[in-house]
């Protein structure tokens, strides 16, 4: 009953903490650039944004390849192959892809870098969680402050070592399915009619208005 009202509550919350934060504002079909680094092999980078009317939602990366990206910025090659998930307000992944999946020009040579384009996406508040290969999506509804318990390698930091044959190995990190050392680097473009922004500290950012919350409840109780 508890995991139900939650669920229904995940669009209440979203819309809140987009309110709160500034994370998220109606605006004109724009493409927003962001560039970060992962320290371990299971990190997660978390986007927000809403759609206040349909429309269409495309995201691409760059990191493992190289480019440049929107901001006119040149992205260096040599990050990590990427995973792209979008979910709804609901908790459920709704569209992605993986950087692996990509079959480049030449036989048995692989784009690596990940991309997306979603037409006619509804209305509504959504997530678009950036993972390394192989750290996928794995059930749902998502429940927010553990999102990343959702994901295939959310007990395994240093997962990518197996790639090259070596047993687990904390200094060990982001090695391609094909054994190459890459780094942590990521860059992405989100092209979308509303204001896209990387969320931080995503458990802390959604549980705070549950804190605030029962803060006030406790105030209210000592008055009494």
């Amino acid at each position: 009953m508890f995991e139900f009202r939650f669920q229904g509550l995940l669009s209440q919350v979203l819309a809140c903490l987009l309110g709160l934060f500034g994370l998220s504002a109606p605006g004109l079909a724009a493409t927003s650039s962001f560039q970060g680094d992962f320290s371990l092999d299971n990190d997660l980078a978390i986007f927000a944004f809403e759609l206040v009317v349909p429309g269409d939602i495309a995201v691409t990366t760059f990191s493992h390849s190289g480019g440049v990206n929107a901001a006119g910025q040149n992205v260096a090659a040599g990050g990590f192959a990427p995973v792209l998930t979008l979910f709804d307000a609901d908790g459920y992944a709704v569209h992605g892809n993986a950087g692996s999946s990509n079959v480049c020009a030449g036989a048995g040579s692989f784009c690596w870098d990940a991309s997306f384009s979603l037409q006619g996406a509804a209305s509504g508040h959504y997530l678009l969680v950036l993972s390394q290969d192989d750290n996928n999506v794995i059930g749902g509804p998502v429940t927010m402050p553990l999102m990343a318990s959702f994901f295939s390698h959310a007990s395994d930091p240093h997962y990518t070592s197996g790639f090259a044959g070596l047993p687990d190995d904390d200094s060990l990190h982001f090695v391609r399915i094909d054994g190459d050392q890459r780094s942590g680097h990521w860059a992405l473009d989100v092209d979308v009619a509303a204001t896209v922004s990387q969320v931080p500290e995503l458990a802390t950012v959604i549980l705070w208005p549950f804190g605030l919350v029962a803060g006030l409840w406790l105030v209210r109780r000592r008055e009494a």
